[in-house]
């Protein structure tokens, strides 16, 4: 069974409260199975949760709070690198884009389990970020990553940030695989 920590949970709610309120944030998980509902409500950040409950709330959240609007699974992930480059995870941020990067994969492996993440920094101005597990079992957790990864690139100073996934479990492919790509400064 693949884990996540609770603070990817938790970071949703945030997000939810933060860009709709208090009560929508009640809505979507009101809206949420029986099963989950308890488990939603009181998310600790440290504790395991099975991946399934994650990609269960990102699409009630699109639903409910969004009313379908998929843009806000960008939303979503910009708003998650800002929360945790800029608190929990501040440390693992520098101003220079490939060492922040770099510093994710222990980040990486702690926030999922089985968690596996390498970064290919060889060409200039673009990494390669290959996360081979958890597999993505739904298109939605990589576009959140998409827009993670775009805005950890932004905080570190990038600019003229592109990120694109090239493959994607969540389509059959062995691994996901996102190249973020910046302009180049003199």
């Amino acid at each position: 069974m693949t884990r996540i920590k609770g603070s990817k949970l938790s970071s949703k709610l945030a997000f939810v409260k933060h860009a709709y309120g208090e009560e929508m944030l009640d809505q979507v998980i009101n809206t949420m199975s029986t099963d989950d509902r308890p488990v939603i409500s009181d998310v600790l950040d440290l504790r395991w949760y099975p991946s399934d409950l994650y990609e269960r709330l990102v699409q009630t959240i699109c639903r409910v709070a969004a009313h379908g609007d998929e843009a806000v699974y960008d939303r979503m992930g910009a708003e998650t690198a800002e929360h945790q480059l800029t608190n929990i995870y501040a440390s693992f941020r520098r101003d220079d884009l490939v060492k922040t990067l770099k510093n994710m994969v222990p980040m990486h492996s702690h926030m999922n389990d089985p968690g596996h993440m390498e970064v290919d920094s060889s060409r200039d101005c673009e990494c390669t970020i290959t996360v081979t597990e958890p597999r993505s079992a739904a298109v939605e957790s990589c576009r959140i990553s998409r827009a993670f990864y775009g805005r950890v690139a932004e905080l570190s100073g990038a600019t003229d940030v592109h990120v694109t996934e090239r493959t994607c479990t969540a389509l059959g492919d062995d691994a996901c695989r996102f190249v973020i790509g910046w302009a180049a400064h003199n």
